[in-house]
């Protein structure tokens, strides 16, 4: 029988690494490679790095960055990133990069380690055409504590794809916990969206805010067929005029105890029934 050699990326060395990420970039084959990389922070892979950060190449320019975003090395207490100060000034160096792969992958990065002086350049691809880069803006934001970042959020939250609305609303939601009038709007807005996730994390980023305006809306979404979502809401928002529709809910529960939607139901009525 013929056996099909696969690549055992742990074993592989840095050069056969490289030279999968480049030959195979945009293929999982190549994301798999760069993905082991990123575990190999060392003075020797980071000199790597930087050099092809700087090639004239778009590709091995990508490649780069896209390993600087997570470089990290094993300790003894887990993975931690390595020479942070070194990647977040090749990330930023990315961002002004003339091609949206090398653009993506140092936005990507930025989300990860991030760093002030990205905001606005994170903040203007917010309009970008693509909508994956829009998206990894999203994901980015989500990290930023500075407060002209919410603006962008609320911006991305009303995005034409549903993933982005949906990792927006999410940030908004849940990752940020600042709360305005103009976030509330932004978050009651989608309550109605049509997809079924961007309204999920509109309900628990308002139920996180203990918004009252909710509690109605909420009890007619307790239904049998309701989503995790519902539930992280009610608990979130701990109010007694929940009891009787997640009783109800409960009642009619025949999932197995460890199921994880059973384990939220309990959750939410606990939090809702509160002190006993």
């Amino acid at each position: 029988m013929k056996r099909t050699a696969r690549p055992r990326w742990k074993s592989l060395g840095v050069d056969r690494l490289l030279r999968h990420a480049l030959r195979h970039w945009h293929a999982d084959e190549g994301w798999r490679a760069i993905e082991a990389l990123q575990r190999r922070g060392s003075p020797a892979v980071l000199a790597r790095v930087v050099a092809l950060c700087a090639s004239p190449n778009v590709r091995r320019r990508a490649v780069g960055v896209s390993i600087a975003a997570q470089l990290s090395r094993h300790t003894q207490a887990g993975l931690a990133l390595y020479a942070e100060e070194e990647t977040q000034r090749l990330l930023l160096r990315g961002l002004a990069d003339p091609h949206h792969d090398v653009v993506r992958a140092a936005v990507g990065g930025l989300g990860l380690r991030p760093h002030g002086e990205s905001v606005q350049a994170l903040l203007r691809l917010a309009s970008h055409p693509d909508a994956r880069m829009r998206w990894q803006v999203a994901v980015a934001l989500g990290s930023y504590e500075e407060p002209e970042t919410i603006a962008g959020l609320i911006r991305l939250s009303a995005d034409p794809s549903d993933e982005v609305r949906d990792w927006a609303t999410f940030a908004l939601g849940s990752l940020r916990m600042e709360d305005s009038p103009e976030i509330r709007a932004a978050l009651r807005r989608n309550l109605d969206d049509a997809d079924l996730d961007v309204r999920g994390e509109a309900l628990v980023g308002l139920a996180r805010r203990r918004d009252d305006g909710i509690v109605e809306a909420l009890i007619k979404r307790l239904t049998p067929d309701c989503h995790v979502y519902e539930l992280d809401a009610a608990e979130a928002l701990a109010d007694p005029r929940l009891v009787t529709a997640l009783e109800a809910l409960a009642q009619g529960d025949t999932s197995p105890e460890e199921d994880p939607w059973h384990e939220r139901l309990r959750a939410a009525l606990d939090a809702c029934r509160g002190p006993r």
